[in-house]
């Protein structure tokens, strides 16, 4: 009884450990709306193989419009200038929807080559 105890609360937290949001970095290749609810990134790097289709789902029912309108003005900035973003996603799982909650553009030093 103990060790079945004990098990389901190693999975427990072990479950919660793997399903929390994450930074995750590429360049942006591919960005387009996903109806009305928001738009949908794609990065080239591998950090999305994972993902359903390699998205990553910005959803203004999980961030809210304002969000998503500030996100998706970034976006567009970092897919035409080719500025590496970092996403903050919520991986639910191999082969599921990965939702992104926020986003991080940096200027790259002067001194990079960017």
């Amino acid at each position: 009884m103990k060790k079945l105890l004990l098990a389901s609360c190693f999975l427990s937290i072990a479950g919660t450990a793997i399903s929390a949001p994450a930074w995750y970095s590429g360049k942006i290749t591919r960005i387009w709306h996903h109806g009305n609810d928001g738009f949908i990134v794609t990065f080239d790097s591998d950090d999305l193989n994972d993902c359903k289709y390699k998205y990553a789902y910005f959803k203004r029912s999980v961030i809210g419009d304002e969000q998503g309108k500030a996100v998706y003005s970034m976006a567009l900035s970092a897919f035409h200038t080719g500025q590496t973003v970092s996403v903050v996603i919520d991986k639910q799982g191999p082969g599921e929807y990965c939702d992104a909650l926020s986003m991080d553009m940096r200027k790259a030093p002067a001194n990079s080559g960017q």
